[in-house]
């Protein structure tokens, strides 16, 4: 009897831990699952700039002169003005009428603005003398106001004449602008080309420092994916990148893609293997190989 109940106990041990031991192997065996979230691409285009400075620069310019030698009697302009054709700028008295004293306006020669401009500075003032020829003021013709653009050579592609673009000013307008010509010159320290173009705009003082906006890149004839950032991962190198697609309901694949534009918060991308039904991984799926099991939480909008 002692016998026997010693061998019921083994057997039932022996049971006993080959349960626990199958048991175990079920739970080592099922792949633990990584939650994330999805989104979708859609098609289009992100449009990439180009920011080149400019200046303003008054093309056309009107040196007013001192007809003779002589005082200037009397002046009506200040730096800024605007002026129109035909406008008095100032009174000229020679030496000799103001050597004799004489009054009224017979004694005065006076001096006017050829055409329509602003007047960038006026170098003499009220009683002073000054010899035949010698400048009194400059003014700017208003329709020459042009921007002088610096474009780098090697991205001469990217601005040619008649090419529409957008010039924002320091305060953030902006305005519509054309590219018009190349001038003949170079800057030897920075190899850069001087382009001229031209944009409708209110009075801008000269040498004003503004920002010229550029597109480059070419729309991929609607074969491009929009993608938010975090869908789109990288090696360490930045040479090859692709998603994680949902395959089933709870795996997943890796897709290479081709990056061709990217903003703040979005990548263009290019796949013959996604299109905009496909599920792709936004959240969770930094790490993930082939054939990973994963848990879908929330579904993303773009």
């Amino acid at each position: 009897m002692k016998y026997l109940i010693v061998f019921l106990s083994l057997v039932l041990c022996l049971a006993g831990c080959g349960m626990k031991s199958s048991s175990e192997d079920k739970i080592s065996t099922k792949q633990p699952k990584t939650a994330v979230t999805l989104t979708r691409g859609v098609y289009g285009h992100i449009e990439q700039t180009m920011i080149l400075p400019a200046t303003t620069v008054y093309r056309n310019k009107s040196i007013i002169t001192a007809p003779v030698s002589g005082f200037i009697a009397e002046m009506f302009v200040q730096s800024g003005s605007r002026v129109k054709g035909g406008q008095l700028l100032y009174n000229f008295e020679s030496k000799e009428q103001h050597a004799m004293g004489e009054s009224g306006t017979n004694r005065v020669i006076p001096i006017k603005a050829m055409r329509n401009g602003i007047i960038l500075d006026v170098q003499q003032q009220i009683g002073d003398y000054v010899a035949e020829g010698t400048t009194l003021c400059t003014i700017a013709e208003s329709e020459s106001l042009v921007f002088e653009i610096n474009v780098p050579y090697e991205q001469q592609q990217h601005v040619r004449s008649g090419d529409r673009f957008t010039l924002e000013l320091p305060e953030g307008t902006r305005l519509p602008a054309t590219v018009q010509l190349p001038l003949a010159t170079m800057n030897t320290v920075s190899q850069s080309e001087r382009v001229i173009a031209s944009a409708p705009s209110p009075f801008l003082p000269e040498g004003l420092y503004v920002k010229a906006l550029f597109a480059v890149s070419e729309p991929t004839n609607g074969k491009s994916m929009i993608l938010p950032k975090s869908a789109v991962q990288s090696d360490e190198t930045l040479s090859e990148y692709w998603v994680m697609k949902l395959s089933t309901d709870s795996t997943v694949v890796k897709v290479p893609v081709e990056v061709v534009g990217r903003n703040s918060i979005s990548i263009e991308i290019v796949s013959d293997s996604l299109s905009p039904r496909d599920n792709i991984i936004l959240t969770g799926g930094y790490g993930l190989e082939n054939g990973a099991s994963v848990e879908v939480i929330k579904q993303e909008a773009l």
